[in-house]
Order: C-alpha cells, then sequence, then structure tokens
C-alpha cells in the first residue's frame, strides 16, 4: 500500500522536474534567440553580482563600461535590459504608453489605498493632474519659509542637549534630527499640521481649531499613539505590511508586528480625521485655493463632498481611498528621500574640508546683503541665487553620487525599436523589464565632466565616484574651460568635458506645471543658469520623463533652505 503512494509520488516528482526542465531549456532557447535577433549585446543570467537588487550601487559604472551602455541579462523567463545610456533613458522615459511601470511591484506602498505611485493609465493621469495643481511657486514660498524654520528649531534642540551650547554642539548622528525636521517640514507645509520638538511648547495660536490632536506631545481622544508617533512607525515599518496581510499581521503575537499594526490603525485613523477637517474647510469656503494643500485639490476633484457642494468633480476615478493613499504617499516621498539627501550632504561636506569652507564663504559672500535673520530672506530670489551658486553645485553633487531613486523599473508592453548613442537600431523583445540604472549612469563618463582621481585607489579611471562640486561650475577651469582635462580623461568622447547646454530660470511665480509640459522636457528642474546641465536622462535622481517625481522642486527648495539655514 505504502509502496505505491510512494511510487506514485515519486513518478509525480518525476514527470513534474522532467517538465520543468523542458521549460527552462525551451524558455531559455526562445529568449537567446530574441536576444540575438534585437541587436543588442548580451549574456545569459547566472549567479552574478547583476542578479543583486541593489548590483548598480555596488558595481556602479563598471558592467556597462565592460558590455556597452545597454545589454540584455537572457534568462528562462525573461529578458532583463541594464540601462545606464541618457539617450535610451530619455527615449523610454518619453514613451509612457509603450514602457509601463510595473505597478505590481508597488502594492507595498497602497495600503492606505492607490496613489500617484501605484497607478497606470488615465487613473494616474487623473492622480497626477489633479495633484500637480498643487505644485506651483506660490506653494514653493510656503516651503521656503516653513524650511528656514524648522532647520533653525532643529539647531536650537541641538542646543538644549546636555553637553551642547549655542556655540558648541556635537551631534553623533544627524540622521534623526534630519528627518524630524523633513518631516515636519512636509506635514506644516504640505498638510497644515505642525509637528512640535521635543521641549517646544504648543502655541494656541498657531494651531487651527481641530489640529490639536495632531501637533500634541500626547495622545488624545481615542488614540493610543501621537500623529508624530504613527507618521515614524509607517515610516519606519511599512515594508511589514508588504509581507503580510492586514488580517494576518493584526493577529501576530509579536511585539513589532504588534506596533506595527497600532501604527496603522492609528494613523489610518488620524488620516481620515484630516480628510474630514480639509472637506470642511472646503464646504466652507476657507481652503486658500492656490496655497500648498496636497489633499484639498484631491477632495475637490474626487466625489468624496457633500452632493450638494457646487465644486465641479473633474475626475471619476478618486475618491477615499485615493485621498488616502496619495496623503501618505506624499508624506513618505516628502520626508524619507529629503533627508537622505540633507544626512548624505553633511557627511560628504564633513570628510571634504575643502569644499566645506568654500561652500561656507560661498554662503557669507551671497548672503552678507541679505537680513541676519533667514526668515526674512525673500523667496524666490534668495533661493535662485543660492541654487546658482557652490550650494546648488553640492546639492547636485550629492544627488548625483547617493540618488534618491535607485532603480527605475519599466516594461515594454511590445516590442520596441531604440537608438542607440552610436546611432544602431535595436529592438528589444516584448515584456523587457528594464532598470534605468542610476547610479550608473551619474558616473558614466560620456555625460559626466571629469578628470583623472586624485585619490589613490587602484583601478581609478577617473573622480567620478568623487565628490566634486566644482564639476558642476561652468567657470571652473578644471572641467569646463580647460582643454587639458579632456586629454588627461580616459574616454573617446572628446567633448564630455564640456556642458551640453545651459539653463535659464525664469520667473515662474504662479505657475503649474501641466502634465503636456512634463511629458516633453525630462531634465530636473534645478533653478540654476550657471551650473552644468547633464544631456536628458544623464541626471536622473528623481527619476525621468512624465513620471518624474512631482514634488522635485519642492525638495530642492527644502534642501537649499535647510542647508543654507545650518550652515
Amino acid at each position: 500500500m505504502f509502496g505505491l503512494v510512494y511510487a506514485t509520488a515519486f513518478a509525480a516528482f518525476a514527470a513534474w522536474l522532467a517538465w520543468f526542465v523542458v521549460d527552462v531549456v525551451m524558455g531559455l532557447r526562445r529568449n537567446v534567440k530574441a536576444a540575438r535577433e534585437s541587436g543588442l549585446r548580451w549574456i545569459v543570467a547566472r549567479t552574478s553580482s547583476i542578479l543583486d537588487p541593489i548590483w548598480s550601487y555596488r558595481e556602479r559604472y563598471a558592467p556597462f563600461a565592460k558590455r556597452g551602455d545597454v545589454f540584455l541579462v537572457v534568462s528562462p523567463w525573461g529578458c532583463y535590459m541594464a540601462n545606464a545610456s541618457p539617450n535610451v533613458i530619455h527615449q523610454i522615459a518619453t514613451r509612457r504608453t509603450e514602457w509601463v511601470k510595473p505597478i505590481e511591484h508597488y502594492s507595498v506602498v497602497e495600503h492606505f489605498g492607490p496613489n500617484v505611485v501605484t497607478t497606470e493609465g488615465s487613473t494616474w493621469r487623473d492622480h497626477r493632474r489633479v495633484s500637480n495643481t498643487s505644485f506651483n511657486e506660490r506653494s514653493n514660498a510656503v516651503v521656503w519659509k516653513e524650511s528656514i524654520r524648522q532647520s533653525g528649531e532643529m539647531v536650537k534642540a541641538w542646543g538644549r542637549r546636555v553637553g551642547n551650547s549655542n556655540e558648541v554642539m556635537w551631534i553623533e548622528d544627524v540622521y534623526p534630527d534630519v528627518a524630524t525636521t523633513s518631516l515636519h517640514i512636509i506635514s506644516r507645509s504640505g498638510f497644515g499640521v505642525k509637528l512640535l520638538w521635543s521641549g517646544e511648547e504648543q502655541v494656541n495660536e498657531e494651531v487651527e481649531e481641530g489640529y490639536e490632536k495632531f501637533s500634541s506631545h500626547e495622545p488624545m481622544g481615542k488614540h493610543t499613539m501621537t500623529f508624530k508617533e504613527s507618521l515614524h512607525t509607517m515610516l519606519r515599518d511599512f515594508v511589514w505590511m508588504g509581507v503580510f496581510s492586514k488580517s494576518t499581521l493584526k493577529k501576530l503575537p509579536f511585539k513589532r508586528t504588534k506596533i506595527v499594526w497600532e501604527g496603522y490603525t492609528n494613523l489610518n485613523t488620524y488620516l481620515h480625521e484630516l480628510l474630514d477637517l480639509k472637506k470642511a474647510a472646503i464646504a466652507a469656503g476657507l481652503a486658500e485655493k492656490d496655497a500648498l494643500d496636497l489633499m484639498v485639490p484631491l477632495i475637490t476633484a474626487s466625489d468624496s463632498l457633500p452632493s450638494d457642494h457646487n465644486t465641479p468633480k473633474i475626475s471619476t476615478t478618486i475618491g477615499t481611498p485615493q485621498i488616502l493613499g496619495n496623503a501618505f504617499i506624499f508624506l513618505f516621498a516628502g520626508h524619507e528621500t529629503t533627508a537622505n539627501s540633507i544626512t548624505f550632504l553633511l557627511i560628504f561636506l564633513a570628510l571634504n574640508l575643502a569644499a566645506q569652507r568654500r561652500l561656507q564663504h560661498s554662503l557669507d559672500t551671497l548672503l552678507s546683503s541679505l537680513p541676519s535673520n533667514p526668515s526674512d530672506w525673500p523667496y524666490p530670489s534668495t533661493f535662485n541665487k543660492l541654487g546658482n551658486s557652490y550650494l546648488g553645485a553640492c546639492i547636485n553633487e550629492q544627488l548625483r553620487l547617493i540618488t534618491s531613486v535607485t532603480m527605475v523599473p519599466k516594461r515594454c508592453v511590445s516590442p520596441q525599436t531604440l537608438v542607440l548613442d552610436d546611432g544602431k537600431v535595436v529592438k528589444v523583445p516584448a515584456n523587457t523589464f528594464q532598470h534605468f540604472c542610476a547610479p550608473s549612469v551619474h558616473r558614466n563618463p560620456t555625460a559626466w565632466p571629469h578628470v583623472k582621481s586624485s585619490l589613490r585607489t587602484p583601478g581609478k579611471a577617473n573622480d567620478l565616484d568623487d565628490f566634486i562640486p566644482e564639476r558642476w561650475i561652468l567657470e571652473d577651469e578644471n572641467y569646463h574651460l580647460s582643454s587639458s582635462s579632456s586629454s588627461s580623461s580616459n574616454n573617446n568622447n572628446n567633448n564630455n568635458n564640456k556642458p551640453t547646454t545651459t539653463h535659464t530660470n525664469g520667473d515662474l511665480s504662479g505657475h503649474v506645471t501641466t502634465i503636456s509640459e512634463l511629458e516633453s522636457s525630462s531634465a530636473l528642474d534645478i533653478g540654476s543658469s550657471t551650473l552644468y546641465r547633464p544631456p536628458p536622462g544623464a541626471f536622473i535622481p528623481f527619476s525621468d520623463g512624465p513620471r518624474a517625481c512631482l514634488g522635485r522642486r519642492f525638495a530642492m527648495v527644502e534642501l537649499v533652505a535647510v542647508i543654507a539655514t545650518m550652515m
């Protein structure tokens, strides 16, 4: 009896194994054939560093120097395209309907509802079009003022710690405080919620009626966590929501999962309460039309207002789940990425005293004619002045080396024709999954000014792994004005040490970027007319094309204001 069962089980396993081997062999042969016909260089997938999810950060430009800026990795289950070509990145990024975002990979950030990150097609266009109305120069002025205020509060908090004073401060780890500053900025600027520093007392006149629970140092009402605590919990541990379903997470007996569930339920309630406050403000006519409020445009465009309200509904795909989903993604993206950038820039400056001294001298010179109190620095003139200066160069160089977005995924829905840098036309197989490899393209020597590295590191062909803000300064004689720099670099591009173009920054007061403008322009607006402007697709810290980060200008305003205030 048992012998028959074992024999049947063995036969079934052997049949499955045979089928699996045949499927692998046939799949590999089919995909190798497609790779050969594509015209691209290709390799067969095996256990290697390229299969590492963060291989682009580990390997940087080395795999592309060996195989070319675009190549295929073939497996039995499909083709993967590694991409570090600015030209090809720009082609793909601007073909939004042919190269789509694999939104199934983003379900981990959809637990409060669908949002601008996790949707595609017409639904995404609705999210983007509605959300984009909040991002204008009037809104950026709010960000500027709040960034200065919050960074000043952070420095005051440092001074209150034991052993510190206003003149001498010892900070072992800046990230927790920088992350708190960034969270305070997005909460106040984007949602009207003032969060308090430890030791900072709530001033009732500064808190609107109904918002007290969001600013309180202690949980109020039915909450078991403060708004800030629930935010910190979800922003730190949201990945657990991707590992377990909500029903499973709720029942798990572990301490960490219990905290995650408590954070989720509290934040979900807070967001619903915030939504009710925003609805009441709109109904009473108190919502300021052009102010930076990331929820109000979504509410007014949705079906969540009372049917007798006279605000016209402009979207049929946005409801309460979508409003809450976007609120969470704005808090998440607007807090973590900027905090990381500030932290890494401070680290780079601490390691490079010459750059630190030059930055301090530049700021002292530029700000000497302005009021001594940073709160009185006018926007946008001060931002444009600082963004055009050595500070702008330092920020861009940090974003080049430690980018906000590491690997940007796309998948082609049908065979796609691309033109490589040498003019060769290739045909990418249908359903090919690809990445814009940001750490790699940010070190592509054909796109970036570079010279021989001064660091004594074996095998370094250039200084593209080094923090050198001067490469962004058009007047710098080593990177842009000296013909000798080209001959000292190891590359075959005679013009790669020269800027491709300059960018003129006009008066954008009150301007709202439209979807059509986003689709026709992929370059990051760094607000600069004197800094190097890389070729399209070469500088992608906030991605590229129409799906580039909505808040990239928001982030640049915050970065400039915080660093200038701290220095």
